[in-house]
């Protein structure tokens, strides 16, 4: 039986998931990708008496990060992100926000890097860095209880674009195989966009992954 809590938002103009997750201890969280709507997280929040002790960026992409910054206004929860994404989250041109009529900049508090290990929220976690889709994306792998929030690296039956800035298909294929698929076939997948999957699943069936 699965011992944590893990709340999906779908938020924003391209339905993005954004996760609220919670050991069953405290009413401590990690928000993962509050990609709009930070009065709509804050919400929730309240409701359940429950307190963001961190904000985890997969990746710098606009629909991941727009609310970011005004959930830390609201929280004081300091924000990470892969250190290799710095220059992406910076840049409204590279983030993609200058073409939604919205220009943003965010500089993390917290800068990963790959394997790095986070305690908070009374979580143990592990960063996987996966570039691909971008130059800085990255996976959280919630340790002792085989999860993977993966954001736009791997979707159920699919994998994330690389025609944006800092995209590149070989570099996200090969992510996806020295990373992902070196895991347990058990890990559950929880993506960016869509429904969540497994690591066994996707490896025999995702047909991405066939063509390297």
């Amino acid at each position: 039986m699965r011992t944590i809590h893990i709340k999906t938002l779908v938020l924003g103009r391209v339905q993005t998931n954004c996760y609220i997750i919670k050991s069953p201890e405290s009413q401590e969280v990690v928000v993962i990708d509050p990609g709009d709507n930070e009065n709509i997280i804050d919400k929730y929040l309240k409701e359940n008496d429950l307190e963001c002790k961190a904000i985890f960026l997969t990746h710098g992409h606009f629909d991941h990060i727009t609310a970011a910054a005004g959930l830390k206004a609201l929280t004081n929860a300091p924000i990470y992100a892969h250190e290799a994404e710095i220059d992406l989250l910076n840049n409204p041109q590279l983030n993609a926000s200058a073409y939604m009529g919205d220009e943003l900049s965010l500089n993390p508090d917290i800068r990963l890097k790959d394997k790095e290990e986070i305690q908070t929220a009374g979580l143990s976690w592990s960063v996987i860095y996966t570039p691909g889709h971008t130059s800085g994306g990255v996976c959280y792998h919630l340790l002792d209880h085989g999860i993977i929030f993966s954001g736009d690296t791997l979707f159920y039956e699919s994998i994330g674009r690389t025609d944006f800035p800092t995209g590149n298909h070989q570099m996200l294929i090969d992510s996806i195989h020295n990373q992902l698929m070196a895991l347990s076939d058990k890990i559950e997948v929880y993506p960016g966009h869509g429904r969540p999957t497994t690591i066994g699943h996707e490896r025999s069936n995702n047909p991405y992954l066939y063509n390297r």
